[in-house]
């Protein structure tokens, strides 16, 4: 499966087009009904589509990360594939602007192309583990793989409508 996200516009899934601002009915058209709760869910739930109050697609969010079978690529880079800071070096570049980080590096808002990123580790918060690990006498070698992998890839990828991320500035 083919997935291009295009910030401010569109993501585009096998040659299927969701544009930002776009009915909620033409998505049903497009994608099917998918599953709903407060958000509509795709592809098992690795797609998440948010509407605003005049049911117009206002954010769309990749959830599956590298165990995902979704592989979006964003400004020809594997956004879920590539090192975690190669492709915030890209989104920085591209983004040329304020950088909302109020996680301490799990997620960025990129306020100019109104992308956002998330991880559920990052490389500092795997060295903490460990000394506490270790401080424990419980170390985990299988547990730090694991996390590490974690820390060094994206786990959700999401572009929202112009100005998404203003709010957290």
């Amino acid at each position: 499966m083919q997935i291009e996200i295009n910030p401010l516009e569109n993501v585009v899934i096998d040659g299927k087009v969701v544009e930002l601002g776009m009915k909620k009915n033409q998505v049903i058209s497009i994608l099917g009904k998918g599953e709903l709760s407060n958000r509509h869910y795709y592809y098992g739930n690795e797609l998440a589509i948010d509407y605003d109050k005049n049911d117009s697609v206002e954010f769309i969010e990749f959830l599956g990360g590298m165990e995902g079978t979704l592989h979006p690529v964003i400004y020809g880079i594997p956004a879920f594939e590539c090192n975690a800071d190669e492709l915030c070096e890209v989104l920085k570049v591209h983004n040329n602007g304020e950088i909302v980080d109020i996680e301490d590096g799990f997620s960025y808002g990129f306020v100019q192309i109104s992308v956002g990123i998330y991880r559920t580790a990052t490389p500092e918060s795997i060295k903490r583990d460990i000394e506490e690990m270790k401080r424990d006498g419980v170390y985990d070698q299988e547990y730090v793989d694991e996390e590490s992998m974690k820390a060094n890839h994206w786990a959700t990828i999401g572009i929202g409508k112009a100005n998404y991320y203003k709010h957290l500035l």
